[in-house]
């Protein structure tokens, strides 16, 4: 064989391979996802948006989409409590309810962050409230999946707020 002809063929084969991986052929990504036991499934990527259901527990869904977003803006009370700020004032934060976050403080698990609430008269106040009462509104790794009978959704597979 001349040289010529197995420059060709080589190039063609790094073509090929090269093509191979960009489309994923070899498996090299994660292209399915197992549902778990308690994956919460929303209609877009936000735990604020309506919840999808209809998939049970182990079943394969394809994933169409993968979507990160930074840190939160917003977060939403899983729990109604009572919470108190600086001047011991008590505000009752109900569960369902968003509220605007002012501190993230991401960089530690116990650490809690701090919402911005509306008081009935008007005033703005800050209240610091532990992480595991709150859930962060967009943020977080998402994948958008589809079971074999068509549903689609949106699942939160990853957060960096605990």
């Amino acid at each position: 064989m001349s040289n010529k002809l197995v420059m060709r063929i080589a190039a063609l084969l790094c073509l090929l391979a090269g093509f191979a991986i960009g489309m994923n052929i070899f498996g090299l990504k994660d292209r399915s996802y197992s549902v778990k036991e308690g994956d919460s499934f929303y209609s877009k990527p936000s735990v604020t948006a309506q919840p999808a259901g209809g998939f049970a527990k182990g079943e394969e869904l394809d994933v169409t989409d993968k979507l990160e977003l930074a840190e939160p803006t917003a977060v939403k009370v899983l729990q109604t409590k009572i919470v108190e700020d600086k001047n011991r004032t008590k505000y009752q934060l109900r569960e369902g309810d968003v509220y605007k976050l002012a501190e993230a403080r991401m960089d530690k698990a116990n650490t809690p962050c701090v919402i911005e609430v509306q008081t009935t008269k008007g005033a703005t106040a800050k209240l610091e409230v532990d992480k595991a009462l709150l859930q962060p509104v967009d943020e977080g790794t998402w994948l958008q999946v589809r079971s074999k009978g068509g549903a689609g959704a949106w699942v939160r597979v990853q957060s960096k707020w605990y």
